[in-house]
């Protein structure tokens, strides 16, 4: 016979499920509780339990109606040990969407500004995968700083200070960087093109934050001498003598900071290990 073969502990508990009972409910492990402590309801046979990626609270009581037409029941202890709602969590293509509604809303606010100082040979726009770079140059009747130094002309430093307030409309971070043409210093000069690219950048970050823009929205300051030159068949153009303002994504801003490390910690730190 089977039931010979089987000792007393498992013929208990044949007897107890046949009762919808069981003797592990005194224990402290149950394996038919529903739950993974001691205590937890135990699953109905009329409901079919599945995990569901998302619930809101608009459709529990659609749930609750359809579970007791299924002849199924909600009870208190059911309820007690439900977790609490979450709030439904923003997609992805919401996030990038409204950030690039925010840059678009950026973009015109610049272009304006250009328009009303009659700029727009002096300051151009670009929407890139990084954010929007915003390019304000020399030309040939204008030049933002005399050769060779980085003092601003004051149409630059009304320029710089009516754009100020608008990059804190947006809670993006920025990055400011320098760039010259490729005239060159003489071999021997303690001073160059890079130093020269830097502190332009550097008078451009001081004006801004003058004009109302707050510091803590800079990121970095760049320095890129002749680098990068935007008329490349002309590597003295006066186009190549800019600053670059760029308003960076979180996507982007968040890479310099695993770049970097947001203390310096991923860069430092590990070159300090390999020299001990």
């Amino acid at each position: 016979m089977i039931i010979s073969s089987v000792s007393e502990d498992e013929r208990r508990e044949i007897v107890a499920q046949m009762h919808h009972t069981s003797f592990f409910d005194n224990s402290d492990f149950n394996p038919f509780a529903f739950g993974s402590h001691h205590g937890s309801a135990p699953v109905s046979p009329q409901i079919e339990v599945a995990t569901e990626p998302e619930v809101t609270t608009s459709s529990l009581p659609t749930a609750q109606a359809e579970l007791r037409a299924d002849g199924g029941s909600i009870n208190s202890a059911t309820r007690d040990a439900a977790p609490p709602l979450a709030e439904p969590a923003e997609s992805l293509s919401s996030v990038i969407s409204r950030s690039d509604s925010e840059l678009e809303k950026l973009r015109q606010v610049i272009l304006n500004i250009a328009t009303l100082y009659n700029a727009q040979n002096n300051l151009s726009l670009e929407k890139v995968p990084q954010g929007l770079r915003i390019l304000i140059q020399d030309d040939s009747d204008r030049t933002m700083f005399p050769r060779g130094s980085a003092v601003l002309m004051p149409y630059f430093a009304r320029l710089l200070t009516e754009l100020a307030p608008v990059f804190n409309r947006i809670d993006n971070q920025i990055m400011i960087t320098g760039h010259t043409d490729a005239a060159r210093y003489s071999d021997n000069a303690a001073y160059n093109n890079w130093n020269l690219s830097g502190d332009r950048a550097l008078a451009a970050r001081r004006m801004l934050e003058r004009g109302g823009l707050e510091s803590a929205r800079v990121i970095q300051v760049n320095a890129m001498a002749a680098r990068m030159p935007l008329d490349q068949q002309n590597p003295l153009s006066d186009r190549n003598r800019r600053i670059e303002i760029m308003v960076l994504t979180e996507a982007a801003a968040e890479t310099l900071y695993q770049f970097y490390g947001h203390q310096g910690e991923k860069v430092v730190k590990p070159a300090m290990q390999r020299i001990q």
